[in-house]
C-alpha cells in the first residue's frame, strides 16, 4: 500500500508543481520580452507613459531583465523623473557592471542634475571596465567642461589628442573644450587665460573662425588694431578670397582711419563680390566718414560746442539729435533728448522722440511707460495707442525669451486693456500660461478671446488642443467637430479629431474603461476608415473584454487593408491561440516564422502555439496526439525545455518507461543542472522499479537542489532499495479480574522484502503467572497483480501461553482507486478447542484519512458468534506517521493480547478502545506506541477490563 501511494504522490508532485513551474517561468520570461518590445515601439513613438507602463508590468513578471531596467531607466530619464532614471540605472550596474550604456545614462543624468562629480565618478568607473574607450574619454572631458574645471580638462584634452589625434570627432571636441574655457575665462575678464585657450583652438583647428574673431575681438578691445590686422593678414594669406576676412579688414582700416586704404580695399572687394549689396551699401558711408574725419570744420562738434554754451538752444539741441540718429548713434541721441527733457520735462516731441530711441534700442518696456503718458495726454490719438499696444506687446516677448512669465502676463495684459480686439496679445498671453503649465488660465484667456473674435479658426483650434491635454476631450472634440463642419476638407482639423478620440481612447484603454475606449476608436473609424492605430486599439479592447470573435473581426478588417501586416497576423494567432484554435494559429505562425526565419517571437510564438496545443490535449486524455504535437516542438528545437518536460510526463503516464528516460537523459544533455530533468530521470528510475539507479539518481538531484522534498524523497528511495527489516515488538496486557493479573510477550522479528510482497519469521516470547512459553511465526504478503494480493500466516507454539497453532489467510482486491475489499479465513487452536472462522472487511481511503471496518463469523462448536473491528488512522508527513484509533465489539481471533483466553472470552459481551501513533524516520526507523482498553461483560452486574500497552521498534538494513 505505502509503495503505490507514495509513487502517485510524488509522480503527481512532479506533474503539477514543477512542471508548470518551470513552463510558468519560461512563459513569463516570454511574456516581459514581448512587453519590452512593445515598450520599445512605445517610445520611439514617443508615447513615454505607455511606455513606462509596459516596462513596470516586464519587470514585474521578470524583476532581473537587466535590458528592460536599462530601458526603464532611459524612459524616465526622457520624461525628466532623473531620480526614478537614477535608480534603474544603478541597478543594472549593480547586476551587469560591464554594460556599457548603462554608463552613458548614467553619466547623462548626474549632468542633468548637475551632480558633476558623481557623473565624473561614473565616468571613470567605465573607463575602469573599458580603458581607452574614446566615447567614454569624450564624456569625461565633456563633465569637466560642465564643471568648469577647465584645467584639469585641458589636461585631458592634450591626453585625448595624444591618443586620437587623428580622430575628428576628438579634434572637434577639443577644440570646443578650448572655444569654451576661452569663453569663460573672456567672460570673467581672465584676458591672458582666455587668448591661452582660443591659441590653443586654433592650434587644433586653425580655420575655426569663433577663435579667430575672438581673438580678434579682444585685440579690438584693447585698442589694438594694428594686432588684429595683422591677425587677418595673416589668414587671408592662406584664403585670399574669404569674404568675412575681407569685411573684417575693411573694419580695421576704418577704426583706424586708413581711409584711403580702407576705399581701395572696399573697391577690391566689390570686384571680387559684385552682387554684395553690403559691401555696395559701405560705398557712401566709407567716403562720408572719412570726408567728415578730414574736414577742419565738423558740424556735429560746432552745434555741441554751441549747446555747451547755451544749454538751452533748442535748435542746435535738435541738429545734435538729428546728427545722431542719422550716424546710428541712438545712445548719443538719447542722450541729447534726456539733456532737453530735463529742460522741457513735458516736451511731447521730446518724450515721443524718446520713445522712439528706446524702441530702438529694444527697451520696449520703458518706452511703454513714456507711451502710456503720451496717450493719457491724447487719449484719443490712434496711433499713440498702436504704438502702445506694439509697445507692450514687444515688452512681453522679450520677458518671455528670458523665461519671466509674471512680467510677461503683465505686458500681455496691458496690450490686451489698450487695445481689446488685438489677437496677437491673447496668443502670447496663452501660450505664456502654457508654458507655466497653468492650461486652466490659457483656457480663460482663449474665451476671452473668442468673445472679441468669435468663430476665430486658431483660437478654437488652440482650446481644443489644451483641453485635450487636460482630458476633456468631450468638449475638445465638439469644438473640432464644429470646425469639421465649417472647413470640411481640412485635414489638419480632420487629423486633429482623430489624435484627440485617439488619446481619449488611450486614457480609457489605461483606466480599463473598453467600453468607453471603442466608441472614441469607432469615431476615428468614422473619420477615416482603416487607420491602423485605432483598429489595433479596437482589437485591445475586444480582446481585453474577453470578446475574442469581435477582435477577430476587426483584425480581419485590418488585414483586408494591410493582408501581410505581420504585427496584424501574429496578434490574430495570439487571439486564435485563446480560443483554441490551435491548427489556425499555427498555420498564421508557421508561415511568419517561415518568412522571417530570424525573428525569434515569431519562433518562439509558434512553439508556444504547439506546447498549448499539446497540453490541451493532455487535459482532453488525448496522449498520442499530445505527444506528437510535443514532437513537432523539438523538432524546431531539440532543447524545447517544457516540451521534453511535458513528453516525459506522457510516457510516463503510458508506462513507456524507455521512452520517458531517453527524453529526460536528453533534457539533462542539454540542461546539466536542471532539477526538474533530474527529477524527472529519478520519477521514472522508480515507475521501472528501478529502485538502485532511481537511488542514485536521487543523490545526484540533491547535489543541484538540496531541498527538504528532495531530501525526503531520497531517503524514500534509498528505503526502498533495502529488502532486511529486523523488528522488536512488546506487549503488556494488565487485568483487573482472575489470578493471573498480568500477561507480556516480546517478539523478534526478521522480514525480507522482495519483489512482489515481503516474507517474515517471527519468534514470541510469552510470560504469565503460569508460567513461560515461545512461539514462531511465518508471515507472507505476496501480491499477485496490481489489484490482487494474499496475507498467510502460520504459528507454532510449546506450551499453554500461546495457542497451540494458528493459520490465517486472506486475499485482498481493489476496486477504482482507493476501495480495498478483503476474504479470507482463520483457524485456531487453543487447549481442547478449533476454531474457525470467516473474515470480511472493506477499507477506503479518503485524503488523509483511512478506515477501515472487518468482521469476522467465528464457529467454537457448539457455540456462533461475530465479531467487529473498526478501524481509522489519520496520515501525516506525506504518509510515514499516522494516528490510529481502533473500536471493536466481540474478541476477535486476530487479537494477541488474547488468544491464549480466546475460548473463555469469545462468547462475552467486549467492547475495546484504543489508540496509537507511529513515527516513522528516513523511511528507514519506526517506532510504535499504542493503547488499548477492553471492557467484558461477564454478568448483568459483572465487568472485567483489561488495559494494553504495545510497543514497536523496527529497522530496515
Amino acid at each position: 500500500m505505502r509503495t503505490s501511494v507514495l509513487k502517485y504522490v510524488f509522480l503527481i508532485t512532479a506533474t503539477v508543481a514543477v512542471v508548470p513551474g518551470m513552463a510558468q517561468n519560461k512563459n513569463k520570461g516570454r511574456a516581459a520580452e514581448t512587453l519590452y518590445d512593445d515598450a520599445v515601439k512605445a517610445m520611439r513613438a514617443k508615447q513615454y507613459p505607455e511606455a513606462i507602463r509596459l516596462s513596470r508590468q516586464a519587470l514585474d513578471l521578470q524583476p532581473d531583465f537587466v535590458d528592460q531596467q536599462l530601458l526603464l531607466g532611459r524612459l524616465y530619464q526622457l520624461t525628466g523623473q532623473q531620480d526614478s532614471a537614477r535608480k534603474y540605472i544603478r541597478q543594472v550596474l549593480t547586476t551587469a557592471p560591464r554594460y556599457r550604456d548603462a554608463y552613458l545614462y548614467a553619466i547623462n543624468i548626474e549632468l542633468a542634475q548637475k551632480q558633476y562629480e558623481e557623473a565624473e565618478c561614473y565616468a571613470d568607473m567605465a573607463l575602469g571596465y573599458f580603458n581607452g574607450d574614446r566615447e567614454f574619454m569624450l564624456k569625461k572631458l565633456g563633465v569637466m567642461d560642465e564643471a568648469r574645471k577647465f584645467y584639469q580638462g585641458s589636461n585631458y584634452a592634450h591626453t585625448l589628442m595624444d591618443r586620437y589625434g587623428a580622430d575628428t570627432v576628438v579634434q572637434r571636441t577639443v577644440t570646443g573644450h578650448f572655444l569654451l574655457a576661452g569663453s569663460y575665462f573672456r567672460k570673467n575678464n581672465y584676458h591672458h587665460l582666455a587668448r591661452d585657450n582660443y591659441e590653443k583652438a586654433l592650434m587644433t583647428d586653425p580655420s575655426n573662425q569663433e577663435a579667430r574673431q575672438a581673438l580678434t575681438g579682444m585685440d579690438i578691445r584693447d585698442n589694438n588694431y594694428s594686432a588684429a590686422l595683422e591677425r587677418i593678414e595673416a589668414e587671408l594669406a592662406t584664403r585670399p578670397n574669404a569674404y568675412d576676412l575681407l569685411m573684417s579688414k575693411l573694419e580695421m582700416l576704418q577704426e583706424m582711419h586708413r581711409y584711403p586704404e580702407a576705399i581701395s580695399h572696399l573697391e577690391n572687394i566689390i570686384k571680387r563680390f559684385p552682387g554684395d549689396t553690403k559691401a555696395r551699401s559701405q560705398q557712401v558711408p566709407l567716403r562720408m566718414e572719412a570726408a567728415a574725419y578730414y574736414t577742419n570744420t565738423d558740424p556735429y562738434a560746432l552745434y555741441a560746442g554751441i549747446l555747451e554754451k547755451n544749454p538751452g538752444n533748442q535748435e542746435a539741441q535738435q541738429k545734435l539729435i538729428g546728427l545722431s540718429v542719422s550716424h546710428g548713434a541712438y545712445r548719443e541721441a538719447l542722450n541729447w533728448i534726456n539733456m532737453g527733457l530735463k529742460s522741457h520735462p513735458d516736451d511731447t516731441r521730446l518724450l515721443g522722440l524718446k520713445t522712439d530711441m528706446l524702441e530702438s534700442d529694444r527697451k520696449y518696456a520703458e518706452a511703454a511707460v513714456l507711451a502710456e503718458r503720451l496717450l493719457q495726454r491724447q487719449p484719443g490719438n490712434t496711433t499713440e495707442r498702436e504704438r502702445l499696444s506694439r509697445l507692450y506687446t514687444a515688452s512681453g516677448r522679450e520677458y518671455l525669451v528670458q523665461q519671466q512669465y509674471p512680467e510677461a502676463i503683465t505686458a500681455f495684459e496691458n496690450a490686451l486693456r489698450i487695445a481689446p480686439a488685438d489677437s496677437t496679445a491673447p496668443d502670447l498671453l496663452t501660450n505664456t500660461y502654457l508654458l507655466q503649465k497653468k492650461p486652466a488660465q490659457a483656457v480663460t484667456v482663449l474665451d476671452q478671446a473668442l468673445l472679441q473674435h468669435p468663430g476665430n479658426a486658431r483660437f478654437l483650434l488652440k482650446k481644443a488642443n489644451i483641453l485635450a491635454d487636460m482630458g476633456q476631450y468631450d468638449q475638445a472634440t465638439a469644438i473640432m467637430e464644429t470646425l469639421l463642419q465649417q472647413y470640411p476638407v481640412n485635414a489638419q482639423y480632420s487629423s486633429l479629431l482623430q489624435d484627440i478620440h485617439l488619446s481619449a481612447g488611450r486614457i480609457l484603454m489605461q483606466n480599463e474603461e473598453y467600453e468607453q475606449a471603442k466608441r472614441q476608436f469607432q469615431a476615428v473609424l468614422a473619420l477615416q476608415p482603416g487607420q491602423p492605430e485605432a483598429l489595433q486599439y479596437l482589437i485591445n479592447a475586444e480582446s481585453a473584454m474577453q470578446q475574442p470573435d469581435s477582435a477577430l473581426t476587426w483584425l480581419d478588417q485590418a488585414l483586408q487593408r494591410d493582408p501581410h501586416n505581420r504585427e496584424l497576423l501574429f496578434k490574430k494567432a495570439g487571439i486564435l491561440t485563446t480560443q483554441h484554435q490551435y491548427g489556425a494559429a499555427g498555420a498564421i505562425l508557421d508561415s511568419l516564422r517561415q518568412q522571417y526565419p530570424f525573428t525569434a517571437k515569431y519562433r518562439n510564438a509558434y512553439t508556444d502555439n504547439l506546447l498549448a496545443a499539446g497540453t490541451t490535449a493532455q487535459r482532453n486524455q488525448q496522449p498520442d496526439s499530445a505527444l506528437q504535437t510535443f514532437r513537432q516542438v523539438l523538432a524546431i528545437n531539440r532543447k524545447d525545455s517544457a516540451a521534453l518536460l511535458y513528453t516525459i510526463n506522457l510516457y510516463n503516464g503510458k508506462g513507456a518507461y524507455d521512452s520517458a528516460l531517453a527524453y529526460a537523459d536528453q533534457g539533462l544533455r542539454y540542461y546539466p543542472d536542471n532539477a526538474a530533468f533530474l527529477e524527472k530521470r529519478v520519477v521514472t528510475l522508480e515507475n521501472k522499479k528501478d529502485y538502485g539507479a532511481a537511488s542514485l539518481a536521487a543523490d545526484s538531484l540533491l547535489r543541484y537542489s538540496n531541498t527538504t522534498a528532495h531530501t525526503d524523497y531520497a531517503d524514500y528511495l534509498r528505503s526502498k532499495t533495502l529488502k532486511n527489516q529486523f523488528g522488536l515488538f512488546f506487549l503488556r496486557s494488565s487485568y483487573d479480574y482472575g489470578t493471573s493479573r498480568w500477561y507480556n510477550i516480546a517478539t523478534a522479528e526478521y522480514r525480507h522484502f522482495m519483489k512482489r510482497g515481503s516474507y517474515a519469521a517471527r519468534l514470541n516470547y510469552g510470560g504469565r503467572a503460569e508460567g513461560t512459553g515461545v512461539m514462531g511465526e511465518a508471515e507472507l504478503y505476496y501480491t499477485h497483480n496490481r489489484r490482487n494480493y494474499s496475507y498467510a500466516l502460520a504459528s507454532y507454539a510449546n506450551s499453554d501461553v500461546f495457542p497451540t497453532a494458528r493459520l490465517a489467510y486472506s486475499l485482498f482486491h481493489t476496486f477504482g482507486k482507493s476501495i480495498e475489499a478483503e476474504l479470507g479465513a482463520r483457524y485456531l487452536k487453543a487447549d481442547t478447542s478449533n476454531v474457525y472462522s470467516g473474515v470480511v472487511s472493506i477499507a477506503n481511503r479518503f485524503n488523509d484519512f483511512y478506515v477501515n471496518l472487518r468482521a469476522y463469523f467465528i464457529s467454537d462448536q457448539p457455540h456462533f458468534y461475530t465479531s467487529f473491528n473498526l478501524t481509522t488512522r489519520y496520515y501525516m508527513n506525506r504518509d510515514q506517521d499516522y494516528l490510529l484509533l481502533v473500536a471493536g465489539l466481540g474478541t476477535s481471533p486476530d487479537d494477541r493480547s488474547r488468544l491464549v483466553q480466546f475460548p473463555q472470552l469469545a462468547g462475552l459481551l467486549t467492547r475495546s478502545v484504543g489508540a496509537g501513533y507511529q513515527k516513522t524516520i528516513r523511511y528507514r526507523t519506526t517506532l510504535g506506541l499504542y493503547g488499548t482498553w477492553i471492557n467484558q461483560k461477564i454478568s448483568p452486574t459483572i465487568f472485567q477490563n483489561q488495559y494494553d500497552i504495545f510497543v514497536t521498534v523496527q529497522r530496515k538494513f
